[in-house]
């Protein structure tokens, strides 16, 4: 029997893309169905990525750098050696960050930590003893190994992350996941329900209820696009562009959407033929949600890259393109091909059960064994 009234959750959340934190958000949308909560977020997320994800449900905002991850350049590439630079000086976890975020914890008497990958949330319960969960796909010492050879300096920094990922008291794995861990609960992936039908949303574009949408994103990362050209040729798709747009404009067979608009992205994902992107987690999960098929753009040199791989190629329809295809848009000419072939959709053995429910069962357990995982 659940022996809390309302449970006080602080979210520490990575901020590299916005894959971290729909999941997440998803979570705690599920709990807030089943339990009166109240929520603390520590992330460096812009306030009206909450806002849009978090409505109804109470909470508050502490602006927090939580993690370092990999600094991009764009979004499909990085760099390296500033990269460990900000690790190195992050992991130092420096005391009037750690101070500040101690007094607001204690002051709202979190029940438990949610960490995305977060090692500072971690951090912070294994000094404060409040239990902790860490909710992952992969961490972030398992993406540096691969970087050891050129770069040596990562190897203390893994060294630290892996003794700070051990203390989690619960910890939970989801689909596509990148290496099993013993002892860890695994769920299906996560992904926020779409709102409203794809009546809905052509209507609000303005455009004809027959016409297939194709949607474009590249994340939470902002990207230009230099293929609208070949778009505008198009005269039988409507195409959505997500990225760093500074307004929203709408056209005769395209819409430039920034990332902050007036449109939820799962019921976008919901209401296309079609989705092109660069695969991230949250992308992937979304598009499997709502079984679209994806012309997807892979990132060269990231760990996650092989095994989400895999679980695209297994579970979705669809097909891959190179970064320089994607960039001249070469894939426009595909997009038929990607409508036809998603009429035999891939069986998935995961049934579509959103791995959402799963946490939050697994966490109200947990709260009513008194944040004592069962074995």
């Amino acid at each position: 029997m659940n022996y809390k009234i309302i449970l006080r959750i602080a979210c520490f959340i990575s901020s590299h893309g916005f894959g971290h934190a729909t999941r997440t958000f998803a979570v705690i949308q599920k709990l807030a169905e089943l339990k009166k909560i109240s929520i603390c977020i520590f992330s460096s997320l812009p306030d009206w990525f909450l806002k849009e994800n978090l409505s109804g449900i109470q909470y508050t905002n502490h602006s927090v750098v939580t993690d370092v991850g990999l600094v991009q350049k764009n979004p499909f590439h990085h760099d390296l050696k500033l990269s460990l630079k900000k690790l190195t000086l992050f992991l130092k976890f420096e005391k009037k960050t750690i101070q500040s975020i101690f007094k607001t914890i204690q002051a709202v008497q979190v029940d438990f930590i949610l960490s995305d990958i977060s090692p500072l949330g971690l951090y912070i319960g294994g000094k404060l003893k409040i239990p902790t969960c860490l909710l992952e796909n992969f961490t972030w010492d398992w993406i540096y190994q691969e970087y050891i050879l050129n770069y040596p300096g990562f190897k203390k920094p893994i060294q630290q992350l892996q003794k700070i990922f051990g203390t989690a008291d619960l910890h939970i794995q989801t689909n596509p996941i990148c290496k099993r861990a013993r002892g860890a609960k695994l769920v299906n992936p996560i992904y926020r329900p779409h709102k409203k039908s794809t009546t809905e949303i052509k209507q609000k574009i303005g455009i004809d209820l027959s016409r297939p949408i194709i949607l474009v994103t590249t994340g939470g990362i902002p990207q230009k696009y230099k293929f609208i050209d070949k778009i505008k040729k198009d005269k039988i798709h409507f195409y959505i562009l997500t990225g760093a747009f500074e307004k929203k404009e709408i056209n005769k067979n395209f819409c430039l959407l920034p990332h902050k608009n007036d449109f939820f992205f799962p019921d976008l994902v919901h209401a296309s033929s079609g989705v092109v992107g660069k695969i991230g987690y949250g992308t992937v999960s979304e598009v499997w949600g709502s079984v679209k098929p994806l012309i997807r753009i892979y990132r060269d040199s990231f760990r996650e890259t092989i095994p989400m791989k895999k679980f695209v190629d297994d579970h979705l329809n669809g097909f891959t393109i190179t970064h320089d295809s994607f960039e001249r848009g070469d894939w426009i000419e595909m997009v038929d091909q990607l409508i036809t072939e998603s009429s035999v959709k891939k069986t998935s053995y995961f049934q579509l059960k959103n791995g959402r429910d799963e946490v939050a069962k697994i966490i109200l357990d947990w709260e009513a064994n008194h944040f004592i995982p069962e074995t």
